[in-house]
């Protein structure tokens, strides 16, 4: 050993290998002197997982595809398909507040008489924009069988249509009266081109003003008619019926198993360190002795 070694209170093995260093070696002979706990740990990781498998109820997911109400457009040949009623992000931000839920969809949803029913509903449901379609949100609804996350589905679209067809009623109502008026109007117009033609004032000023405006209240009459009678053609409406598949989503199997396992593993491994090194200590303070 050279002085340097004996002044820094260092010891070197006779190969050169500083006593502190760990090598591959030692950390094999680590391994099989622990493999046991760490094995046992596993297994009690995987015995976890199976009792958390088996504890934990199983959760089925409806989805559905849901177009949203419209109101005829006032000119077909700028926007033949209509105008939203509600924007699929105003829908979105609705439904995530818990004073938007009815006691009929708390009760679809299996949640009647369970506390903060309307928050648990808030937060367990998933309303998304359809990807590429401005008019479409999706929905995701959750039960503990196939059957109950269908059933909630039908209540919060049921939910989405009323409170759709609230929102266009008054302009529908509008559309009505307007209507009514313009023909009024325009049977007036009618009336006095008829005398016109018969007096013979057929090229007067009131007579060409007055046939002008014929012609524009039977275009606004044709559009307002559009946006009253297709008023049922574009009200909410299911894209495709409600899917609920007979495969849970919860739990998942495999990320339980896995995690047990691994989580055993780890904690195993820590133990037998923590058991090692207590050892060195004890070694240690017995030849310092």
């Amino acid at each position: 050993m050279s002085q340097q070694d004996r002044s820094s209170g260092v010891h070197s093995s006779p190969n050169g290998r500083d006593d502190n260093d760990i090598s591959l070696i030692d950390i094999l002979r680590f391994l099989k002197s622990a493999y046991k706990a760490i094995a046992i740990f596993g297994l009690a990781g995987i015995a976890l997982s199976i009792a958390y498998l088996a504890m934990t109820s199983k959760q089925y997911e409806a989805s559905v595809q849901i177009a949203m109400a419209q109101i005829g457009a006032t000119n077909n040949n700028i926007n033949p398909p209509g105008i939203n009623i509600e924007e699929p992000a105003l829908l979105i931000s609705r439904l995530s507040s818990p004073t938007s839920y009815t006691p009929e969809v708390i009760a679809a949803c299996g949640l009647q008489g369970q506390a903060n029913a309307t928050v648990s509903l808030s937060k367990s449901i998933k309303l998304t924009p359809a990807k590429g379609v401005a008019s479409v949100v999706e929905l995701k609804t959750f039960g503990l069988t196939p059957q109950a996350a269908q059933e909630c589905a039908l209540g919060v679209f049921e939910l989405i249509k009323t409170t759709q067809a609230q929102i266009v009623a008054p302009y529908i109502e509008e559309a009505k009266i307007k209507l009514a008026d313009d023909q009024e109007r325009l049977q007036k117009a009618k009336d006095l081109v008829a005398r016109s033609d018969k007096s013979g004032a057929a090229m007067s000023a009131s007579y060409l003003s007055t046939r002008d405006e014929i012609r524009y209240l039977l275009d606004e009459i044709t559009a307002l008619k559009n946006v009253v009678t297709s008023n049922q053609n574009r009200a909410t409406r299911m894209v495709a019926p409600i899917y609920a598949s007979d495969t849970p989503i919860a739990p998942k199997k495999r990320m339980a198993l896995a995690a047990g396992l691994l989580g055993g593993l780890f904690l195993g491994l820590l133990i037998a360190l923590a058991r090692q090194m207590v050892l060195m200590l004890k070694s240690a303070s017995v030849g310092v002795l």
